[in-house]
């Protein structure tokens, strides 16, 4: 399947070419389970669980603390789910953000304990349907954006440490939901371009047309022509 199809997120080692060497950036530790557990009572992103204050679903602002009294999270629940609400690092910095715009949208934002961006997600009727991900330093490190009706993805990017891509996605026909994709070598070069089309009725999304390949010095390597997903010939 290519970058185009459908499901979660996909993996950096989905993404690089895997005969070559990438410098990929300090992607920093994962969100502490501790802080993570919150979502539990977000039904926005998927929760369904009923946060209970004093033998009751809890209502209004609500708020937490690590052991030395420092603000841990701090959110506004409504019948034990919560709506609004910001978790704190223990350093003292906000490590999320949550807000809803309405009654089907939501956005979620994160951040490394040093204060940079980590992450941007938005959210209709609990589907995420744009992802960004940054490195340490808040560099971009990786975005993806989702259809509004088909399961497949009209954007993907993966930039290395240097922010130079790796590879792109980008949807350029809606009606054909035909997207072109763009992977490159260590460096910057060019390395393939060519397009894919998602079939709703296979759910699968397949190469068609040209695709060209190129080496590091720019010169091109060879041409593939895609019939049905499969290579048809070779020059």
């Amino acid at each position: 399947m290519s970058l185009a199809g459908i499901g979660v997120a996909q993996l950096d080692t989905d993404l690089l070419a895997q005969d070559e060497h990438y410098v990929m950036g300090d992607a920093g530790e994962d969100p502490s389970p501790e802080l993570n557990a919150y979502e539990a009572f977000n039904i926005a992103v998927g929760g369904d669980s009923v946060r209970q204050c004093n033998g009751h679903p809890c209502t209004g602002w609500v708020e937490d603390h690590y052991p030395d009294g420092t603000l841990k999270h701090k959110g506004y629940y409504d019948q034990g789910h919560l709506t609004v609400y910001k978790n704190f690092h223990p350093g003292g910095g906000v490590e999320r953000d949550f807000r809803s715009s309405d009654a089907t949208r939501s956005t979620q934002r994160t951040w490394h304990p040093n204060g940079a961006i980590r992450s941007e997600t938005r959210y209709r009727d609990g589907i995420v349907v744009y992802f960004e991900d940054h490195y340490v330093d808040g560099s971009l490190r990786y975005v993806e954006e989702r259809h509004r009706k088909e399961p497949c993805f009209t954007r993907m990017e993966l930039y290395d440490a240097q922010g130079k891509p790796v590879s792109m996605l980008h949807m350029v026909d809606k009606g054909a939901l035909e997207v072109e994709q763009l992977e490159y070598h260590p460096g910057g070069a060019l390395r393939s371009k060519g397009r894919a089309r998602y079939n709703p009725a296979r759910m699968d999304t397949q190469r068609v047309g040209t695709w060209v390949f190129f080496m590091p010095d720019g010169s091109k390597a060879r041409e593939e022509d895609y019939i049905d997903g499969k290579v048809h010939a070779v020059r």
